[in-house]
């Protein structure tokens, strides 16, 4: 499940500490959980059979500024958001080796590796799967962090920690079973911040639900990125270098 380029647009600054967890409430086991997300996605089966994914639409910056967006990912962990504004353009992929980014609002005009702290929200933002599906075999943990609130309504916390020791938070609604909020904590330029993403407007394509409205913020930092997707691809025919990170000039 996509994110927005936290990392990228906004300079990092200090964020409020994340809040102090309650013991966690009575639910049901965890891969009841899971089971449930999977369902009301469409399916684990339909959602492994996803070789590639296009999603087109606007991104809205703080402060108002707006540019047409386009996100492309392939298997195995591939991705490449570009973002027209005006005549500038942004871009920010990961080939399966290296995470780059060419930011003209940061004076770039080469693409440059990412600091790892953005690197890996890059990476981790490259599995269309998200974290949930086939976890335990992928050694992924995910455990039942207790009944929480996300956008205003009930939704299981799930605490996900990856082989790289990065650990998130994913809500899955009480009602509906689909993912409303992703949260992390991630070091971006030596500074900690917690980023957090709303999902919304699930619309169906070819089968499974996806959310045609992402809303990000840096948490402690003012305004948000909100991606308005116009369409959602699946299983177009993607090169695969367009994912790699762009040759210098004249190489």
């Amino acid at each position: 499940m996509r994110r927005i380029l936290l990392g990228l647009c906004a300079a990092a600054t200090a964020a409020t500490p994340v809040r102090a967890q309650a013991a966690p409430a009575a639910g049901p086991p965890v891969d009841t959980v899971i089971a449930r997300y999977l369902a009301a996605r469409g399916g684990a089966a339909r959602v492994r059979a996803v070789r590639t994914e296009r999603m087109a639409g606007r991104m809205t910056l703080a402060g108002g500024l707006s540019g047409v967006d386009t996100v492309e990912l392939a298997r195995p962990l591939r991705v490449r958001t570009t973002i027209h504004f005006g005549d500038r353009v942004l871009v920010q992929g990961y080939d399966g080796r290296t995470a780059w980014a060419i930011n003209p609002f940061a004076g770039d005009t080469a693409a440059h590796a990412l600091d790892p702290g953005t690197a890996k929200n890059v990476i981790a933002g490259a599995d269309m799967d998200g974290p949930l599906v086939d976890h335990a075999a992928r050694g992924i943990g995910v455990a039942l962090a207790g009944l929480d609130t996300a956008d205003g309504r009930p939704a299981w916390a799930l605490r996900v920690t990856r082989p790289d020791s990065t650990t998130d938070t994913y809500f899955v609604d009480t009602a509906s079973s689909l993912l409303t909020k992703w949260q992390g904590n991630r070091t971006i330029g030596g500074t900690p911040v917690v980023f957090e993403t709303w999902f919304r407007d699930y619309r169906p394509v070819d089968g499974l639900m996806f959310p045609f409205q992402l809303v990000s913020a840096t948490r402690g930092r003012p305004g948000n990125q909100r991606m308005d997707f116009d369409s959602v691809q699946v299983n177009a025919p993607i090169p695969d270098a367009r994912f790699r990170i762009p040759a210098p000039a004249g190489s």
